[in-house]
């Protein structure tokens, strides 16, 4: 286990470092081929060496011969019993025999070999082939023998002793065996030597290969690395700075000039980036891009506003969670979703209605616009989906705003086209009057004079209320009294509830006030008091009450007219929708815009039918 850690740790130590594979890769091909190459070298010595002893012991197994010739040629068998023990006795000699043609010993250096008869293959061979020989055998203690074997052949003058040529053409063998060890000993320290001598060549040439690496290329290799790492991170400022005229050089060179251009391109595609989001910026609607997989890829700042969020919290979030608060993609038969729509459809384009959910958990009916198209995200082309998102209450608020401000500028006008010819008759009346006092009025005129001065004040009542219903909503909210705004306002519809045969009822607790814009809180009136009216073609009655509950200001609208249907009440704040029991035309936006100013101000909306 501790040696297999080890190795795994050598072996990441080695892949951290280039310098470090080069070396230990030359190294080991070094190794290898020195290893081979001693192999080679020893084997060769091994055989020069054996075949070097073969010929020094054959000769000497020729001059045994010729001492053997000239003693049994003389009949000198002592003097041959005596050379062949003192040659047996030598160093490095371990015996000598003389087999006669039966492969018997008659002469050995060991006497207790004498008259024993050789089985060896070897011998026999020699003796058959009337050629010498040597071998390697082992002795009978286990030590390594080289056995030279030399038939001698019969001559003629050896013919008395051991008849002719062709009846015995070998008279016997000598046989000459030699102590191996010293051989192999020899073998064995020539490739200890060699192999330190290859081995420290191998050292020497990985240090020189590791320095010689380490500054001609893994130095300058590791400049590359670290300018490719500084802009990994983004210092696009980072180069290589490689200095030579070979390829590593041209390397950095290259890098360098790659590097100025990929900052280039990413100052260009960061402006055109910064331009794209200010385009889509300045769309009034919300716009948001989505991919296959319903990830918010791009938004503009409406969208942002749209789902109450920032737009590091709203990029990469699901579309479904962002404006559904959903967990799952939206059921496509209950919502029409454009991504699972567009995605799988020949049609590129489409338009639908939806109810997105705010980050307070406020409702916003919304009409999206969506179109398929295909972009670029890193580097690859991806089918997405651009939604362009209109709250359909800010439509109809700003509709409704057109219209009104367009009724109003007329409403405006013909107000101050009464209003002041009334204040100047009112003027002149109350001048007349001053004049006749001195002389006397009778009592008659008197009244005609207070009637006169009381209907001119309603009328410039009138005017006035028509001129502030007409104010364009201001962003800076005031404290209203709706005590006496809500009453002032609604007597601009007096005449039509004379004719409908409705009655209006106020019931206000006194000082009700409360922090919002004049003309919105007149706005809300009106809508409200006109929704009512419509709902009593027959007549009936209308009571405004207002009253503080707690911290909040409740303001109560009641009709006595046919209500509404149940299937209808999730409908009546939708832009647009309009049903009216009078059988008038409407373009539904009365209750829209009033829940948009309450939601503005913080404030819930209720029906009750």
């Amino acid at each position: 286990m501790i040696g297999a850690a080890l190795v795994n740790r050598a072996v990441r130590w080695i892949d951290r470092r280039l310098q470090r594979k080069l070396v230990l890769l030359l190294s080991v091909i070094l190794l290898g081929t020195s290893v081979m190459f001693l192999l080679m070298v020893v084997a060769f010595y091994k055989d020069q060496l054996v075949k070097e002893h073969a010929r020094a012991s054959m000769q000497v197994n020729h001059l045994l011969q010729a001492s053997l010739e000239n003693a049994m040629l003389k009949r000198d068998i002592d003097g041959l019993r005596g050379i062949v023990t003192k040659l047996g006795g030598q160093n490095g000699i371990a015996s000598v025999m003389i087999l006669n043609p039966h492969f018997e010993v008659r002469f050995s250096s060991d006497p207790g070999r004498l008259g024993r008869t050789i089985s060896d293959p070897d011998v026999e061979r020699a003796f058959a082939a009337k050629s010498p020989g040597t071998r390697f055998l082992a002795n009978e203690d286990g030590t390594e023998l080289l056995r030279s074997i030399n038939p001698v052949r019969n001559r003629q003058e050896c013919g008395e002793c051991h008849g002719s040529i062709s009846a015995n053409p070998v008279n016997g063998l000598l046989i000459v065996d030699y102590d191996a060890t010293g051989i192999k000993g020899s073998a064995l320290q020539s490739a200890t030597l060699l192999g330190t001598a290859g081995l420290s060549i191998v050292l020497a040439t990985g240090v020189a290969i590791w320095f010689a690496l380490h500054r001609l290329v893994v130095k300058r290799v590791q400049h590359l690395q670290h300018a490719s790492q500084g802009l990994t991170e983004g210092k696009l400022e980072t180069r290589a700075g490689l200095v030579g005229n070979d390829e590593i050089a041209g390397l950095g060179n290259s890098f360098d000039k790659m590097a100025g251009r990929l900052g280039q391109s990413l100052v260009d595609l960061t402006a055109a980036e910064r331009f794209l989001q200010n385009v889509i910026d300045s769309i009034p609607d919300a716009v948001r891009v989505i991919d296959g997989d319903f990830n918010i890829v791009k938004a503009n700042q409406a969208y942002c506003r749209h789902v109450g969020h920032p737009m590091d919290e709203v990029l990469g979030e699901k579309c479904y969670k962002s404006s559904h608060k959903r967990k799952e993609p939206c059921p496509v038969t209950l919502i029409p979703c454009p991504v699972a729509e567009l995605r799988n459809s020949e049609c590129s384009t489409m338009k639908t209605r939806q109810q997105h959910i705010q980050a307070d958990g406020g409702e916003l009916f919304v009409e999206v616009s969506a179109a398929r198209v295909e972009l670029t995200i890193d580097g690859s082309r991806v089918p997405c989906i651009i939604e362009s998102i209109r709250d359909l209450a800010e439509q109809a608020r700003i509709s409704h705003e057109q219209r009104l401000s367009e009724i109003g500028q007329l409403a405006t006008g013909v107000a101050h086209e009464i209003h002041n010819p009334l204040s100047s008759i009112q003027l002149a009346l109350e001048a007349i009057q001053h004049e006749m006092e001195p002389s006397g009025i009778d009592q008659c005129s008197l009244e005609y004079f207070g009637i006169a001065e009381t209907e001119i004040k309603k009328c410039l009542e009138v005017t006035d209320g028509l001129m502030a219903l007409s104010e364009p909503p201001s962003s800076s909210f005031k404290l209203i009294e709706l005590d006496i705004v809500i009453p002032e306002v609604l007597s601009l519809l007096s005449y039509q509830a004379m004719q409908a045969g409705i009655t209006v009822e106020f019931d206000f607790e006194e000082h009700l006030r409360v922090v919002a814009s004049d003309s919105d809180m007149r706005m809300i009136g009106v809508n409200l008091t006109q929704n009512a009216f419509h709902a009593m073609p027959e007549g009936g009655k209308v009571k405004v009450s207002g009253w503080h509950e707690g911290k909040w200001i409740k303001l109560v609208f009641e009709d006595t007219g046919v209500g509404i249907a149940k299937a209808n009440l999730d409908k009546i704040f939708l832009p647009f929708w309009t049903r009216r029991a009078n059988d008038t035309d409407g373009r539904g936006l009365g209750l829209a815009i009033c829940k948009a100013i309450v939601d503005k101000l913080k404030g819930t909306v209720h029906v009750e039918s």
